[in-house]
């Protein structure tokens, strides 16, 4: 299994923007916006706030309130964001044309062993592929195209190991040795066949861990579609439905923005470097 299987999926949810979005073009700002208010076409982000940062019973520094661990143990959060200007429709699919995919996923460290493991599906071998779903239910006339979103796909596969992908960005939060415990458990029971673009993604899958850990990240986005659009010349309805007026998911890119400033107030720590020279 290849880091392109994992690209499928940011694919996929790219060509449903295409549909979502029409056809647009220009070049994507060196810092893409993760919000934007209501547009005339109706279009608006919104990434999702978190209601606290830690568990009640995190472990935590009592003078400071940073996590601490025991020696050897860690949890890392790596990321490869896709880095998408959702500021409106045309700088969305900008964006998303030049880096349409995007990753996340971890790395458990003790005294004994260091595994990465990671989540990867949507390889639409017994169902269409988030993009090929939408499209044929466009083309048969269905009310409501974009509700194969909602879908949860079977082919769900659990990854082990380094692969070739290179972390944007490396967050690094210690952890103790109970800890360590049930996230591993975590990782050794869970039902990995379930994949979806809304919910059990990959960044979903981190997210999940580092609750185990105590920590709540921030990782999910709110975008709101028009009704309609002019797409190749004609109308398309995408919905009619008003509950899929909105779609919800995890990204790599709110992850990333979350991490990168949990680094910055010294929660966790950016260890970006010392992986990838590990890695070298």
């Amino acid at each position: 299994m290849t880091g392109k299987i994992t690209e499928r999926l940011c694919q996929s949810l790219l060509l449903v923007m295409l549909l979502l979005t029409g056809a647009a073009t220009g070049c994507a700002p060196q810092t893409p916006r993760l919000y934007a208010p209501m547009q005339p076409d109706g279009w608006s982000a919104q990434p999702i706030a978190i209601v606290s940062r830690f568990a009640p019973d995190a472990d935590l520094d009592p003078a400071v309130k940073t996590p601490v661990g025991d020696e050897g143990y860690s949890l890392y959060i790596l990321t490869v964001a896709a880095r998408w200007d959702y500021g409106d429709t045309t700088a969305f699919l900008s964006s998303f044309t030049q880096r349409p995919w995007g990753h996340s996923w971890l790395v458990l460290e003790s005294p004994q062993d260091r595994l990465e493991y990671s989540l990867s599906g949507n390889f639409g071998r017994m169902r269409p592929r988030y993009h090929e779903g939408v499209i044929q239910r466009s083309r048969a006339g269905d009310p409501n195209p974009i509700s194969y979103l909602w879908e949860t796909m079977s082919d769900g596969q659990r990854e082990i190991g380094r692969t070739g992908r290179i972390p944007s960005f490396v967050w690094r939060m210690p952890i103790t040795r109970r800890r360590h415990q049930v996230i591993h458990e975590f990782l050794m029971q869970r039902k990995w066949d379930k994949f979806g673009i809304r919910s059990d993604n990959c960044t979903d899958l981190v997210v999940e861990a580092g609750a185990l850990a105590g920590i709540h990240l921030a990782h999910r986005i709110r975008l709101t579609s028009p009704q309609e659009l002019k797409y190749q010349g004609r109308m398309l309805r995408i919905w009619t439905d008003p509950k899929y007026r909105i779609v919800e998911f995890s990204t790599p890119d709110v992850l990333e923005a979350d991490l990168r400033q949990l680094a910055q107030f010294g929660i966790g720590s950016d260890a970006t470097q010392s992986y990838l020279a590990a890695k070298r």
